[in-house]
């Protein structure tokens, strides 16, 4: 554990140090940064705000199907709060407070929860890949680099499509890990055979899509680059693919490499792309550690006032 974590903190002040050399090489970038209009800065918050609600609603729609009704300080409180955690530690660390929180509060057993992240992640890429697969077949030129792109996307979309079609699976034997692993199948065997829940949480995401599209869009705009909606949100769908490198505090510096590379790719420029990155990572971390530690207070009173019930009852 210890060893994951050093790793992580030397890939960040690693990319951190690349980053702030490439930034110091390339002054006008600076200078249109220093540029940002206030207008355009609170627009992007507020889609930042949107984004995380989203999050919140997603994450709603899935605690429902196990009957576990989560209020709106939860919902949204836990999308703040799991979102701020990330960054605080590695390997989305946020995640263990959520997990704790719905355990000690609705019972909500750990390895459903950890169904309802296999399950959240499967949805979330297989609607990534159906939407860049379209928004490439439909707004972009049949180039080498495009085409690779699409088949990217398809090829993403197939492969989840396959997980969902295959029949639902036990696996053998009563060992602790093979109960645990069975418990988590049958969730997403009961998330995935629910088409009213697919549809919904698809919804959920396509809006996520567009928010985070709309949000990188805007930042293109605020560093003085003309790029339509369609390329900001394929460089804002490939960016989420950074997730699976989920190494750094709330994947810092990796998303922004990844995104940086994407918008050189798409002719957008990469220290752009960079630029646009940070501005929308520094938008959602205003948000999250502005209203981060209200929501771990009231979640973390709910839970003490919780415990300090079950001491009391006979």
């Amino acid at each position: 554990m210890k060893r994951n974590k050093y790793i992580s903190i030397t890939v960040l002040i690693a990319v951190t140090i690349a980053i702030i050399l490439y930034l110091c090489a390339q002054p006008q970038l600076l200078t249109s940064l220093s540029n940002l209009s206030w207008s355009l800065m609170a627009l992007i918050i507020i889609c930042r705000f949107f984004f995380l609600m989203t999050n919140g609603l997603y994450q709603k729609a899935f605690a429902n199907k196990f009957e576990v009704d989560l209020k709106f300080v939860e919902w949204f409180g836990l999308s703040i709060v799991t979102t701020m955690g990330n960054y605080m530690t590695p390997f989305s660390g946020g995640m263990v407070f959520r997990a704790a929180y719905l355990k000690h509060q609705h019972k909500f057993a750990y390895a459903r929860f950890a169904t309802l992240i296999a399950s959240n992640y499967l949805v979330v890429f297989w609607v990534v890949g159906v939407v860049g697969f379209g928004v490439l077949i439909s707004f972009f030129p049949l180039r080498e680099v495009y085409l690779r792109l699409a088949l990217f996307f398809l090829a993403v979309s197939m492969i989840i499509s396959t997980l969902i079609l295959l029949p639902n699976i036990r696996l053998p034997g009563n060992y602790p890990l093979v109960i645990s692993l069975n418990i988590s199948l049958e969730g997403w065997n009961a998330v995935k055979n629910d088409r009213k829940l697919l549809v919904q949480l698809a919804l959920y995401t396509v809006l996520n899509i567009l928010l985070n599209g709309l949000s990188f869009w805007i930042a293109y705009i605020a560093v003085g680059v003309q790029i339509s909606f369609p390329s900001a949100l394929l460089i804002s769908l490939i960016g989420v693919f950074s997730i699976l490198l989920n190494v750094t505090p709330g994947n810092l510096g990796i998303q922004e490499v990844v995104i940086s590379i994407s918008s050189n790719l798409l002719g957008a420029g990469s220290g752009e792309g960079l630029l646009v990155a940070l501005i929308v990572r520094t938008s959602t971390l205003l948000l999250v550690f502005v209203l981060g530690p209200i929501f771990s207070y009231i979640l973390t009173k709910k839970l003490a006032v919780l415990k300090s019930q079950s001491h009391a009852s006979p």
